[in-house]
């Protein structure tokens, strides 16, 4: 499936949606994509996801590793398609830890998976509780990469789709002067 099929599928089914929105980053947008709505149509999900798992499969991966909640369909759907485990981290007090008997081995070759990357924090939040297992991960794999600027990330990155979308910081956020309500349907102010 080719990027602009994609873009349209998520048009068509409300992934891909406009207003004022507060991101999980703490950025602010006119853009949000909802990848639950894709994750609701197993079908729809299977062939976005087959365009990842083409990308990753290279690496012979053993886990997928996602965060909740974004992250738990993604990182489990590729899990599937490459015959690897699927596990993801949530936030304790603020900080993303394995929970419910998740844990890595030695020998277990990881991507991240996130369904949304804009800053990577969540990402290297990530990076960082696999590191503190002593294993590096191989890769990074996205539905959707909406950095603004590639950032520093030391690892071999994959996207379904690509897609440029201006964030502001909040107190430079032209939606908020003009007085648009926020709306912020992210998950990391979750607990």
């Amino acid at each position: 499936m080719k990027e602009e099929e994609i873009l349209a599928l998520f048009q068509d089914i409300g992934v891909l949606n406009k207003g004022h929105y507060k991101l999980s980053s703490g950025r602010h947008s006119d853009t949000y994509l909802q990848c639950a709505l894709l994750q609701q149509y197993p079908n729809l999900n299977n062939i976005v996801m087959n365009e990842l798992a083409l990308k990753v499969k290279q690496f012979n991966p053993t886990v997928m590793v996602g965060a909740a909640i974004g992250g738990i369909l993604a990182s489990y759907e590729l899990a599937r398609l490459v015959g690897a485990r699927g596990i993801f981290a949530e936030r304790v007090d603020g900080s993303l830890k394995f929970r419910r008997g998740f844990d890595l081995i030695k020998d277990d070759k990881v991507i991240i998976v996130e369904d949304v990357v804009t800053t990577a924090k969540t990402t290297l939040e990530l990076i960082d509780i696999v590191k503190e297992k002593g294993i590096e991960p191989k890769a990074i794999a996205a539905i959707v990469d909406r950095r603004e600027h590639s950032s520093s990330l030391a690892y071999p990155f994959f996207s379904a789709i690509k897609i440029s979308i201006k964030t502001y910081e909040e107190n430079e956020c032209p939606l908020c002067k003009e007085g648009i309500p926020l709306d912020e349907p992210g998950s990391r102010r979750l607990k």
